[in-house]
């Protein structure tokens, strides 16, 4: 009984000096990933995480006709466009392709332990690696592409993890597959910090800035060589942020784009993946994916299925009239940004296979404790991609969004006391001094 009350007692001063201190904190990583394409995809194809709730419900997508003009500017607090018509909004609760519910997130590797300096909101952390899980699906997951034509649908079997340890990035099937592009940018690797621009290479810009494809200083989209722009404002108190990236492999099962050839046929460009994406990286993070030649065939057709697992949709049935291997190969260039705590926004403007589209992504990061003391950490990255498929010419925006949080001081003190009386009730049972 005397070790039990020594033992409460202590739990009390513990718990005292931990609502006033700011020691490092130890616990269990818990978090989720997802990257967004808008209206054409999401990644991962049927996440085996929900991306609802606190960290990843912020995601905005604007599409159609009516985003004109190269001075459309969206954020979470405001917003300015030309409504003509009023375009479409997609909350993140949707499919990208807003056919269905969302297609969820890349989970976590369970028992990795994350640890944080204590202080709260703008408190520095280094992210461990591979603390993101996805495993390969049991079957291909598919899904129809309505917003993209001449693409009919997109299949893949995708593992994901990530990030990478220091001096293993490399490009996801890009050349040149670059390692950690020296000490300063590597430093810094996974670590997550109040001003993290001010350490990263290529901030001249600072917190915030707009970048075109082929013009870093443009002040908006028709600034740049091709119809696209990322845009980073409100950068918050801390700007707070940092560098990571997933981890994509293929599975023997091919992974493959449908696109309609004309006449009735349709050709599949085979997707092959293996290393880090650019997004998240880091600043202006270039890289270009391939994609290998696959089979044509002269006619297809559609129906509807239930087996894949993101639920009713109408897919490729039967293919028929075999033409041969000659779908040519393809390419994606790829421009990523790292992770912060402000406000991103990702644009395009123009045609997508011959039809107008327009698309604008906003999403907001953000740094908070509740008044238990659980911080809440989300973060979000910006992106640029323009796809050649066969004949399919894409410009598109992408916005990765990533979720850290950390157990409220409470909850890891009680468990800290719960252990300590543990202890104590063994001690006095077994008649321990």
């Amino acid at each position: 009984m005397r070790v039990a009350a020594r033992v409460a007692i202590s739990a009390a001063l513990v718990l005292g000096a931990g609502a006033a201190g700011a020691e490092p904190k130890n616990y269990v990583y818990t978090g989720k990933f997802t990257s967004n394409r808008g209206l054409l995809l999401n990644i991962p194809l049927g996440g085996i995480k929900p991306c609802g709730g606190v960290g990843l419900s912020n995601l905005r997508i604007m599409s159609g006709p009516g985003l004109t003009g190269p001075h459309t500017i969206l954020s979470m607090t405001g917003m300015s466009m030309q409504p003509n018509p009023t375009p479409t909004m997609h909350p993140f609760s949707q499919f990208a392709n807003g056919d269905k519910r969302d297609y969820g997130c890349v989970g976590f590797n369970p028992g990795i332990k994350v640890i944080t300096t204590g202080a709260g909101a703008g408190g520095q952390f280094v992210l461990p690696d591979h603390v993101l899980r996805q495993p390969f699906p049991t079957m291909t997951t598919a899904v129809h592409i309505p917003n993209a034509t001449p693409a009919i649908q997109l299949a893949t079997a995708f593992s994901i993890t990530g990030p990478r340890k220091i001096g293993t990035l490399v490009g996801m099937m890009s050349t040149p597959p670059p390692k950690s592009p020296g000490p300063t940018w590597a430093a810094n690797w996974l670590k997550f910090q109040k001003n993290a621009f001010a350490v990263q290479p290529g901030r001249a810009q600072g917190a915030m800035f707009t970048y075109c494809w082929g013009n870093a200083g443009c002040v908006n989209i028709a600034g740049g060589t091709k119809p696209i722009i990322v845009k980073y404002t409100a950068a918050g108190v801390n700007k707070f942020g940092g560098t990571m990236s997933l981890i994509g492999r293929s599975t023997s099962i091919p992974s493959n784009i449908a696109i309609g050839a004309g006449g009735g046929a349709v050709g599949f460009g085979v997707i092959r993946v293996s290393g880090s994406a650019q997004i998240g990286r880091g600043y202006a993070v270039p890289g270009t994916d391939f994609l290998s030649s696959g089979p044509v065939w002269g006619k297809y057709m559609l129906g509807y299925q239930t087996k894949p697992r993101v639920g009713k949709q109408k897919l490729i049935t039967t293919v028929g009239a075999y033409v041969g291997n000659v779908f040519p190969p393809a390419a994606n260039y790829n421009m990523g940004f790292p992770f912060t705590t402000g406000t991103v926004l990702a644009r395009n403007t123009g045609t997508q296979g011959g039809n107008k589209r327009d698309t604008t992504l906003t999403a907001k990061g953000g740094d908070t404790v509740t008044a238990m003391g659980k911080r809440n950490i989300s973060l979000v990255a910006g992106g640029l991609a323009r796809a050649v498929i066969g004949p399919l010419l894409s410009n598109t925006p992408e916005i990765d969004q990533f979720y850290v949080p950390e157990p409220s001081r409470a909850a890891q003190l009680i468990a800290g006391v719960a252990g300590l009386l543990g202890i104590a009730t063994w001690r006095a049972r077994s008649g321990a001094p």
